[in-house]
């Protein structure tokens, strides 16, 4: 399983009974985390490496509507390397480059191939300060 590595700066901070939300725009990206760690040392404007892993990345074929998952990007296939009960989607967004692993059933279910336009979700409790 591969962990992907992004440059962001935290744009937007709230915290509340030991939970931080955490905004951050990495270039044409804004993502969001949400965290039960103690990360007061971390203040608006702070360069960090966001992480997730690529078990923890879904995707649809359009833009999902009325869903609680904030993190979405829209990227397209560059390649796909499939298996039989797993398939590996080699995404890019614009600069960065990223896995979703899925089962093999949902690739044919979907009909993805590369060259596709796609969204990739990430929930905000995946996302990690590496």
């Amino acid at each position: 399983i591969q962990h992907l590595m992004i440059k962001a700066k935290i744009s937007a901070i709230e915290q509340n009974d030991g939970v931080s939300v955490f905004e951050f725009s990495a270039e044409n990206l804004s993502l969001k985390m949400l965290s039960l760690e103690n990360l007061q040392n971390l203040k608006i404007g702070d360069e960090v490496r966001l992480g997730f892993k690529s078990s923890d990345v879904f995707v649809a074929t359009s833009p999902l509507l009325n869903c609680s998952v904030s993190n979405e990007i829209k990227a397209q296939i560059s390649d796909i390397e499939q298996g039989q009960i797993t398939s590996s989607l080699h995404l890019n967004a614009g600069k960065f480059e990223f896995e979703s692993i899925i089962s093999a059933a949902s690739l044919k279910r979907l009909n993805l191939a590369p060259g596709d336009q796609i969204y990739a979700y990430v929930k905000a409790t995946s996302l990690y300060i590496a």
